[in-house]
């Protein structure tokens, strides 16, 4: 899937390191890769929610509050960490345009 404009090296180097929130990445694609993009990083914040609850460790003394749903706070402890995932994803999108 190819973007009608190239993507700055800058920018590709960030997303790779986890420096770029996932909206700036899915605002520098076009609409159906966009979408695509999304749906992988909403797999990768489910897998960040699925570990943290396995961890037995919750957040709150109740437990998760958030069964069955994505939790915040997993994503937030592994901020660059999981903002890297979604720049590897974002890579698959990008490729097309300018870079191999």
């Amino acid at each position: 899937m190819k973007n009608s404009a190239p993507i700055a090296d800058e920018i590709v180097r960030d997303a790779q390191a986890g420096r770029l929130p996932k909206q700036a990445m899915a605002d520098l694609l076009a609409p159906e890769p966009r979408r695509a993009f999304l749906a992988e990083c909403a797999a990768i914040e489910k897998q960040y929610t699925e570990a943290c609850t396995a961890a037995i460790d919750p957040c709150l003394e109740s437990g998760c509050s958030l069964e069955g749903e994505v939790c915040l706070q997993p994503l937030l402890r592994s901020e660059t960490e999981y903002q890297a995932a979604c720049g590897a994803a974002w890579m698959k999108f990008v490729r097309g345009s300018d870079r191999q």
